[in-house]
């Protein structure tokens, strides 16, 4: 039976092309785009990444890296308003679509698949879609987990129709030539490491044994070890941000007032502030865009800190751009996009306590705590708490089987079957005069999550350390 079955549409540096769709020149040579909220490079031309330059270096580095570079204001409305194009389309294929990045987005077609002669008609049939609604030279990559796919659609060529397909089983076969370098993140300490032994492909790096990478590196490397192997445990994310959060309006008379524009822009920072809090997310940053009636348009934007869904506090942001606005002609039309802050459910665990009845006077004061925080220092300071839990080692119950191996961990109310286990240590040592025997565990839970925990010599079982 077929497992499942992921797709990655990839729109690779999707605001060069966009820009090149508006003007053929625009993309020429060395371009280098930067948002106007930070002035950091969002995309740039292939002349411009060869000189070194990387996304999210600063203008001063662009300068200095290429000087004869042509830079671009970036218009991410513009290019998320095409990213959504894309994900309408994949959702036509696939349903629920997650939001890898701008240009990158990811379905999963197991059950559509068998619709279609093959996976290969399929995706030919997405991309030509995709190519012929945006104008857009897109490619799709087809493989059993969220990695290998992305890769595949790197992978993609116009020989192969722009869709590569990797079969049930293949991935870590199709995963072996690519260089290190693909994997997400990786330190570079650790990269020089493996080159100074001759490693340089992920094929070489999943020959090695995963217990010896995780004594070299640490166990945070256990997981590129895994993707290496073609092993990617995630699930669809569905309700994943968007790269962004952009609403518009067109005024029915253009204005000059600042007071009704405004009016105006307040309004969009009400409804950016909606989506936002429905979606449970953090805006770390905006960018005000305004339309004159002499085709001008007029881009500017600014950190969110701390990362915040507040009307008020947008309210008052986007009071602050338009009033450095240097507008020389009237308004009409105007936009508000908000960047989500991607990891930020971190404090979800914290941010519950808003939503719940106080039951207990202790509770009660619990909360009037949370609200006086949140009210001073903003609502950062109570996601940030989910990152500082109990003092470890935390004792924790452990159902094991017959030979006391983990198979399943309980705490706080919390449960979590043990899927793998990947490496098993014993450390003895003496603190004055008592013998100190541990037996270590690194494992992984059904929930994708990674920890280490020990069982001392009396039998009791404790959380060492969670991998996030």
């Amino acid at each position: 039976m077929r497992g499942v079955r992921f797709v990655c549409l990839l729109a690779e540096h999707l605001p060069i092309h966009v820009e090149a769709l508006r003007d053929p020149t625009a993309a020429a040579g060395v371009v280098v785009i930067l948002r106007a909220w930070d002035r950091r490079v969002l995309d740039a031309t292939p002349d411009a990444l060869a000189c070194g330059l990387k996304t999210g270096d600063s203008q001063h580095r662009v300068e200095q890296l290429c000087p004869e570079s042509r830079i671009i204001t970036a218009d991410e409305i513009t290019y998320q308003r095409y990213h959504d194009q894309l994900g309408e389309i994949l959702a036509g294929f696939a349903g629920a679509v997650e939001h890898g990045g701008l240009g990158v987005l990811f379905g999963e077609i197991s059950a559509l698949a068998r619709t279609f002669p093959s996976e290969k008609a399929l995706a030919l049939q997405l991309v030509a879609q995709a190519q012929r609604t945006t104008g857009l030279p897109v490619s799709l990559g087809v493989a059993a987990n969220k990695f290998t796919a992305l890769q595949a659609a790197r992978q993609a060529t116009d020989r192969t129709g722009a869709v590569t397909v990797v079969p049930q089983g293949g991935e870590a076969s199709f995963l072996a030539p690519l260089p290190l370098s693909v994997l997400p993140d990786m330190p570079v300490e650790m990269l020089s490491r493996l080159h100074l032994l001759g490693i340089t492909t992920l094929g070489g790096m999943a020959r090695l044994p995963r217990a010896a990478v995780m004594r070299q590196f640490g166990v945070e490397a256990a997981r590129l070890h895994q993707l290496a192997r073609g092993e990617d445990m995630r699930p669809l994310v569905p309700q994943s941000p968007p790269p962004l959060i952009v609403r518009r309006i067109v005024l029915p008379e253009p204005l000059t007032e600042r007071s009704l524009l405004l009016t105006a822009a307040e309004h969009l920072a009400g409804q950016v502030a909606r989506t936002l809090e429905r979606g449970g997310y953090q805006a770390e940053a905006i960018t005000w865009m305004v339309t004159t009636t002499d085709g001008q348009l007029y881009t500017d934007g600014a950190h969110v800190k701390p990362p915040s869904a507040d009307g008020a506090h947008l309210r008052r942001l986007v009071g602050r751009l338009l009033g450095r606005a240097e507008l020389t002609a009237p308004v009409n039309e105007m936009a508000l996009a908000a960047y989500p802050l991607r990891d930020w459910y971190k404090g979800a665990r914290q941010l519950i306590l808003f939503e719940s009845e106080a039951t207990s006077p202790r509770l009660a004061r619990l909360h009037e705590v949370l609200r006086m925080l949140r009210q001073k220092f903003g609502e950062m300071v109570i996601n940030t708490a989910s990152w500082i839990g109990p003092p470890l080692p935390l004792p924790i119950v452990v159902e094991t089987d017959v030979e006391h191996k983990p198979l399943r961990l309980r705490w706080g109310g919390w449960s979590r079957r043990v899927v793998d286990i990947y490496e098993i240590w014993r450390e003895q040592r003496r603190w004055w005069e008592q013998p100190i025997v541990r037996e270590y565990y690194y494992v992984e839970t059904d929930a994708g999550t990674f920890f280490t925990i020990f069982r001392d010599l009396g039998g009791n079982w404790f959380l060492d350390r969670c991998h996030r």
